[in-house]
């Protein structure tokens, strides 16, 4: 999918900031608008790449049209607008990237080019997502062995919660890490990743692939 021209679908129940994210975007992508969860599932179809989704919305909430998005097998990707900073079980839901109200213009813009790119360069299996997804590689990569948790690795890349937590999940479905419940010194349970592979191989009808995490340290 090219990001150029790219069907952007923005859903608020504030017709306000409905006409704000018009504003935006309109001459960098084709815009779309939904006033309200309910409009925004009977105004979205194939054509739509990306959706800018507000969580908290009467009747038909962002996570409904979020579930109802991903139980139709679209691939699009979202990009959540919430209020406050995601909690573990915001995160757990399966939108690509967020950003928190009040709304910064370049931010946004910003994460809606990030996740359009992104999205262009997915490809079907798991493990090559891992081997061939940068931001994977480099969540892999700051691990380096040792048990670190979602926030640290959030920390030392720069990354998201949310694109970290969705990065160690193809991690761990490649086979390249694993994670384990830890209590910290107050008590608090969490869960710490580590790798346990140092080297992946790849057989594709005869063709053999062997990719390495990178030893080297964050840029």
């Amino acid at each position: 999918m090219s990001t150029e021209n790219a069907t952007i679908l923005a859903v608020d129940d504030e017709r306000g900031l409905v006409d704000i994210y018009r504003t935006w975007f309109d001459g960098t992508y084709d815009i779309r608008t939904a006033f309200g969860g309910r409009e925004a599932l009977s105004t979205f179809d194939d054509s739509v790449d990306l959706v800018v989704l507000d969580r908290r919305m009467p009747g038909v909430s962002g996570d409904e049209v979020l579930e109802e998005i991903r139980e139709a097998d679209h691939g699009c990707p979202v990009v959540m607008v919430t209020a406050v900073e995601p909690d573990e079980g915001m995160i757990e839901l399966p939108f690509d990237e967020y950003v928190v109200k009040p709304i910064d213009k370049e931010e946004l813009l910003e994460t809606v080019e990030r996740t359009l790119a992104q999205a262009s360069d997915d490809t079907a299996s798991d493990v090559l997502d891992a081997l061939g997804d940068e931001k994977a590689r480099r969540c892999c990569t700051v691990i380096n062995g040792d048990a670190k948790s979602a926030r640290e690795i959030a920390n030392l890349t720069g990354y998201s919660l949310p694109t970290v937590y969705r990065r160690l999940n193809t991690l761990r479905q490649a086979g390249l890490i694993e994670s384990r419940t830890q209590i910290d010194p107050g008590g608090d349970h969490y869960e710490a990743f580590t790798t346990v592979a140092e080297r992946v191989t790849v057989d594709l009808d005869g063709f053999t692939v062997e990719r390495e995490p990178s030893t080297e340290g964050p840029a």
